[in-house]
């Protein structure tokens, strides 16, 4: 099959790297919040500064994104992903073997970032280019891969520090692992993006008038969803550990059940998205989402506290995979410009919330910054509003 030419929904065989990937992103992502107080302990990290670490990854991705698109379209997707998973283990394995303190620790996880924006960006563009029919569900299914990790790698993580295990060399097995899949990526056949292009101003420009109402609104529901959910699973794990005294498997297992939460929710979900409309949809994730945040970090009990976790991840959980969907309604390559400003906005939203987080729990306490995560929930319920109204769905419910 000619993998330059544009094919609606391709068979399994032609998406299957695209799952590994999503994977290995996750793997990256979810792992510096139980990994959090054994750095900062190690490295002599004030909770004040926590959240640079986190900021370091989540600069470096916003940086691939925009090199992703203004610098690499003539770069083959499959390249792209097998040089960002090989760009990934390298960086892992530096962090773990070179760090000296916070600022080398934030280095090596500015290249983490930024192999994992090339991983996440590519397959999200892919995504959009290709698969036109029923695109939330199409979205929802590549996303379980990313959710999966996120459930399990928490829990790894916390029994294997419980064991006595060093978050250095934890680092470098996951890097170990990027280099792993970078092998099994070139195994697969994959499709090229046709018509890519290297975006410029002038194209920005195309983008935004072609359905400026849309746009602004994925750009800001992406932000503020985001930036809540990365929040949740940077500093869930620390907030475990510094309220309620809990060891690192207990810490951990509140991410894992967030996200246990946000796999069930994305199933229920992606069945709806044949009966409901995206954006409504979305609205009632965001509302499920604020009114749990607020029971985690007020609840008196640990137990309560973690059980309510799943109702959390209930309701952040397609939030992601149905803001992304809307990038499918630009046409051509509008749709990967779309995408990735998208991926770009949630990016700079991880960066600004889970920073805020740490000097916003030291002034204000743990549980009242982990309850402000509701003001974003709220927030990109909004966006929800501008979405239908300018996606067209409002038109559809009103004929």
């Amino acid at each position: 099959m000619d993998q330059s030419e544009p094919i609606s929904n391709p068979s399994l065989r032609y998406r299957i790297p695209l799952y590994p990937t999503q994977f290995l992103c996750a793997m990256a992502i979810v792992s510096v919040g139980p990994l959090l107080d054994s750095m900062m302990t190690d490295l002599g990290v004030s909770l004040s500064r926590g959240g640079l670490i986190s900021a370091g990854l989540f600069l470096g991705n916003v940086s691939g994104i925009v090199v992703l698109n203004t610098t690499m379209a003539r770069v083959p997707v499959k390249r792209t992903l097998i040089g960002g998973a090989i760009l990934q283990g390298a960086s892992l394995i530096a962090a773990g073997l070179a760090t000296v303190d916070l600022w080398t620790l934030l280095v090596a996880y500015l290249f983490v970032g930024f192999s994992g924006a090339l991983l996440n960006a590519t397959c999200w563009m892919w995504q959009s280019a290709h698969m036109k029919k029923n695109a939330a569900a199409a979205a929802l299914k590549m996303i379980l891969f990313f959710g999966l990790a996120m459930m399990i790698v928490p829990l790894v993580l916390g029994m294997v520090l419980d064991a006595g295990a060093d978050w250095r060399w934890i680092l470098v097995v996951e890097g170990g692992l990027s280099l792993l899949t970078a092998s099994v990526i070139a195994v697969f056949p994959l499709l090229d993006i046709p018509g890519r292009r290297n975006v410029r101003a002038t194209q920005f420009k195309e983008v935004f008038s072609h359905n400026l109402g849309l746009l602004l609104g994925m750009m800001g529901a992406g932000f503020t969803y985001v930036g809540a959910e990365m929040t949740m699973n940077v500093w869930l794990p620390k907030f475990q550990i510094d309220v309620f005294e809990a060891g690192d498997t207990w810490a951990s297992l509140s991410v894992t059940l967030f996200w246990a939460g946000l796999i069930v929710g994305r199933l229920i979900v992606m069945a709806l998205t044949r009966r409901f409309a995206a954006s409504r949809l979305l609205l009632l994730c965001a509302c499920i989402m604020a009114v749990f945040t607020v029971a985690v970090a007020l609840v008196p009990s640990q137990v309560a506290s973690l059980v309510l976790t799943v109702g959390a991840g209930l309701g952040a959980s397609a939030s992601y995979g149905l803001i992304g969907s809307f990038s499918g309604r630009f046409p051509g390559w509008q749709s990967s410009v779309a995408s990735s400003l998208f991926v770009l906005s949630g990016g700079i939203g991880s960066i600004t919330f889970p920073y805020i987080m740490g000097p916003l729990a030291d002034s204000a306490g743990f549980q009242i910054a982990l309850a402000a995560l509701a003001v974003p929930a709220i927030i990109y319920g909004l966006f929800s509003l501008l979405i239908h109204a300018r996606s067209g769905e409002a038109a559809h419910d009103a004929g």
